[in-house]
């Protein structure tokens, strides 16, 4: 019910239904806005970060999500997915795989922005809008595109942060994850 209340009355009484249902929030009273889905709310914890309207977090595999952080409309987190390498199954009976998503302080990301799990993003680092993470994101690093891809890193953050060769394009663990059983 409190879903889709407007700003600003929607903002704390979301507050205090995050509140209750996930494993730790310190969302502050403002800044939960409209429309935002939670499943599996036992396995999220937010720190003191913003959430604009139709974020959608999958907790099934956890997501942590560090303090001022900025989560741009239609943000989505999934830590968790249909498994689908049997063949012999149809993958509607396939299991579903955990694969957490650990977030560091002071991130943003943009637009439409979507993180699949199993990936830990450091601390000031940046999604770009409609970009998808299937790697980790170092800390300071600015990423965009689909699959995610590094761009640059941000002023401010020391010369031995830029750790591109260890972050190859593109990357063999998207690759081996996301390939297609015949």
């Amino acid at each position: 019910m409190v879903k889709y209340l407007p700003t600003p009355l929607g903002d704390p009484l979301r507050r205090v239904v995050l509140g209750a249902a996930l494993a730790e929030c310190r969302l502050p009273l403002f800044w939960i806005r409209a429309g935002i889905d939670v499943w599996w709310p036992t396995g999220i914890r937010i720190g003191r970060s913003c959430l604009n309207e139709n974020v959608f977090l999958n907790g099934y595999g956890g997501i942590t999500i560090g303090d001022h952080c900025l989560i741009g409309r239609g943000a989505a987190f999934f830590s968790g997915g249909h498994t689908f390498d049997r063949a012999d199954r149809l993958i509607l009976d396939q299991p579903l795989q955990k694969a957490p998503i650990v977030v560091g302080d002071d991130v943003y990301f943009g637009l439409n922005a979507v993180v699949l799990g199993g990936v830990t993003i450091g601390t000031g680092a940046v999604v770009g809008a409609g970009a998808v993470v299937v790697d980790d994101v170092p800390s300071g690093a600015i990423v965009a595109g689909v699959p995610a891809r590094l761009v640059r890193y941000r002023d401010g953050y020391p010369a031995e942060t830029d750790d591109r060769a260890a972050y190859p394009e593109p990357s063999a663990r998207a690759a081996a994850s996301h390939r297609v059983v015949r």
